[in-house]
Parts: C-alpha cells; sequence; structure tokens
C-alpha cells in the first residue's frame, strides 16, 4: 500500500486596484449634419442643429429649398408642405384673394395659382373684403356704408332714388355737408334728382325753382305742380351755362318753413334775400296776384300770367292800396316782379313767354335777355 500524499490547500487572492482619479469633465457628444447634397445652400432634413427655415425637404434638386419659386408641376419647391395649387406660383394665372367669400376680391390682393381654388377670384373692386355684404355686386342699402364699392355712402341722406328724402334739410340732419344733387321723394309721388345747399345759413336748403336765360317760354303757374328736370345743378353753374334750365317744385305741396330768392350771374351769386315765412304768403304759388306785399318780410312780390299782369285785366286778391295791374308797370308777364318797394322793376324781374322776355340777373340792375346764356334766378325753400 502505498503511502498517502498530504492534501494541499489552493488560495487565490484577488486584488483589485483603486480607479485613477481624474479631473477632466464629463463631455456631451454632439452631432455635426451640415449635408448640402444638391448644393443649394440648405441642408437635408433630419440634422437637429439645423434651424427650420434652413432645412432642404429635398436635397437631391438644387431647385427645391425654403423660398424656392413655386411652379404648376405638382411639387412643393419652397418646402413649406403646400403643394402649388395653394401657392403663389410663378408661372400660374393671376387671381384676387376673396377673403370674405363673396365672389370679389381686394384689387391689392392680387396672387397666382395654377387654377382658380376657394379664396380666390377672378373679379377684384372688392372696397371691404372683411365683410361679405360689401361688394361691386351688393345691393345698396339705406345706411352711411358704401355696399357696392361705387364710392358713394350716405344713400340714406338721398344718395340714391332707392333711398330718396323729402327735402334737403332731411340730408343735413342726417350729416350731411357737402353742396351738391340729393334724390327727393316728392309729395307728388315722383323722386327726382335735386340741388341741395348744405352751408349756407345753416344749410338743408332745397331748390325749388331754377331759370335761366339761355331758354325761352313760359313760366307764369310756377310752384303749383313739380316739374323737377332742370333741379339737379347749382344756380351758379345755370347761370354761366349754355343748357337751358327750368324747373320747380310744387311749392303748395312741399314742406317746409323758411323761403329764399336769389340772382345769380356768369357763375356767381349776385344777390339772396333774407328769410321770407311761409305764413306770410298770400296767395297760392300758380295763381295770379301778390305773393307779399310789405309785412313782416319787408318784401313786395307779384306774379303770374299775362292776362294778369298786362294792363291790370283780371287782377285778383289785390291788397288794399295795390295797383291792380301787379306794381304798375303792366309787361311782366308769366314771372314775377319782386323787390323792396311797391313800384315796378325795382328789385328782381323774371318775365318772359308772352310779355317782355328778359330776366334781372342782380337786385335792380344787370337785365339780360332771353336766348342769352349769363342769368339765373332761384327759390330756396327750407
Amino acid at each position: 500500500m502505498s503511502p498517502t500524499r498530504p492534501k494541499r490547500a489552493w488560495w487565490i487572492v484577488l486584488l483589485s486596484a483603486p480607479a485613477c482619479p481624474t479631473t477632466e469633465p464629463k463631455r456631451e457628444s454632439t452631432t455635426t449634419c451640415l449635408v448640402d447634397l444638391d448644393q443649394d445652400g440648405f441642408y437635408a432634413s433630419g440634422c437637429a442643429d439645423v434651424a427650420e427655415e434652413e432645412v432642404d425637404c429635398d436635397d437631391t434638386e438644387p431647385g427645391v429649398h425654403p423660398g424656392a419659386n413655386e411652379s404648376c408641376d405638382d411639387r412643393d419647391q419652397d418646402c413649406d408642405g403646400v403643394d402649388d395649387q395653394q401657392d403663389s406660383v410663378v408661372d400660374g394665372l393671376p387671381y384676387f384673394v376673396d377673403a370674405d367669400g363673396d365672389g370679389y376680391g381686394d384689387d391689392g390682393s392680387v396672387t397666382t395659382a395654377c387654377s382658380r381654388r376657394e379664396g380666390l377670384t377672378i373679379s377684384g373692386g372688392d372696397c371691404d373684403d372683411r365683410d361679405p355684404t360689401i361688394s361691386p355686386g351688393a345691393t345698396e342699402q339705406c345706411d352711411s356704408i358704401d355696399q357696392d364699392c361705387d364710392g358713394t355712402a350716405g344713400d340714406a341722406a338721398g344718395g340714391s332714388a332707392e333711398c330718396a328724402i323729402t327735402t334737403c334739410l332731411e340730408a343735413k340732419e342726417a350729416g350731411a355737408t357737402e353742396d351738391g344733387v340729393r334724390w327727393l321723394s316728392l309729395p307728388s309721388g315722383t323722386v327726382a334728382p335735386v340741388w341741395c345747399d348744405m352751408n349756407t345759413d345753416g344749410g338743408g336748403w332745397t331748390l325749388a325753382f331754377l331759370r335761366n336765360t339761355v331758354g325761352t317760354g313760359s313760366h307764369g303757374d310756377f310752384g303749383a305742380e313739380d316739374l323737377p328736370t332742370g333741379l339737379d345743378v347749382a344756380p351758379d353753374e345755370a347761370s354761366a351755362s349754355a343748357i337751358a334750365y327750368q324747373g320747380w317744385l310744387d311749392l303748395n305741396q312741399l314742406s317746409y318753413t323758411t323761403l329764399r330768392l336769389s340772382a345769380h350771374r356768369n357763375g356767381q351769386r349776385t344777390w339772396l334775400s333774407h328769410d321770407i315765412g311761409r305764413e306770410e304768403l298770400r296767395i297760392a304759388f300758380g295763381d295770379d296776384g301778390y305773393f307779399l306785399y310789405g309785412g313782416a318780410s319787408g318784401y313786395y312780390w307779384c306774379g303770374g300770367d299775362a292776362t294778369y299782369t298786362d294792363g291790370g285785366i283780371g287782377g285778383v286778391a289785390n291788397p288794399s292800396g295795390a295797383t291792380s295791374d301787379c306794381k304798375g308797370h303792366g309787361s311782366l308777364g308769366s314771372g314775377w316782379d319782386f323787390s323792396e318797394a311797391d313800384v315796378a322793376n325795382s328789385g328782381l324781374t323774371l318775365c318772359g313767354g308772352d310779355a317782355s322776355a328778359f330776366l334781372s340777373a342782380s337786385w335792380a340792375g344787370d337785365w339780360i335777355s332771353y336766348g342769352n346764356a349769363g342769368g339765373a334766378q332761384a327759390i330756396w325753400v327750407r
């Protein structure tokens, strides 16, 4: 039997070396991604450190990048995520932007597109593209807004036949400040354009009679019914015009409290009466006789046709002390004599048709024969 060897014990000792200390700070890793394959100055998408406005949505095409011109080819050249059916394109057709969807666009909003789409229109002229009730195709309303974009507002103050008023004073009270034509709805049912004076002595004066010296003919029954043609011009202008003007309103039916007369010559007003209250008038317009005979106004005003003024034949309603032939001159004829005296031709004289044919274009002077330009007379009411 062999002798037994003694057992040996094996010990393995693992020694760990201590970690080496460091003084360097920990560094963050970064990725630089400035790839511009197509050399258009814009960089490939997906790079974290590339600004959005520098990102190229197709880095294989130099014509595709932010700010590129769009073309009608179904591609997004400018990298805004919108195809050329929506963008402004260099080879597209011109359209107006229609922001309010009323079929008209602002003239300053022209863009181009490959085809017409929602929000675009071929019609311009919209004066307020924020409001679909305002456009050249809109119906004008009776308010102070220019619905149809024709440059005229304030139709509620007689700016159109559809929004006619009854007198120029109504337009003044509605805020109108400029002299000019307003559409009036007359008591007879007629709607007509009539000149309004918005500035003389408070304004709101309606032109109720106008006659210039260009035409000829009678006006003996003026003011008894509407003859509104020829009232859509300022008397100053009518006095210098080669066009004949003669027209009047039915002063017996028209609403007013105060009346005035004026004279005009060669484009300027030469005389204007002071106010005459309606209650001072003695007879109705269209009748023969003395409209005024002194009294509160201080004026003497007679008028009528030839059967009244020539020689006193048929004189009616003469006031006490007055001559029977209308202030004693016997030849007025189809017109009037208006003055501050009870004798003939000492103020404004307007006559013609069946007697003398002339008009006094200023107070007690400047007589102009009919058929010649240069003079006009007018009646105003308020």
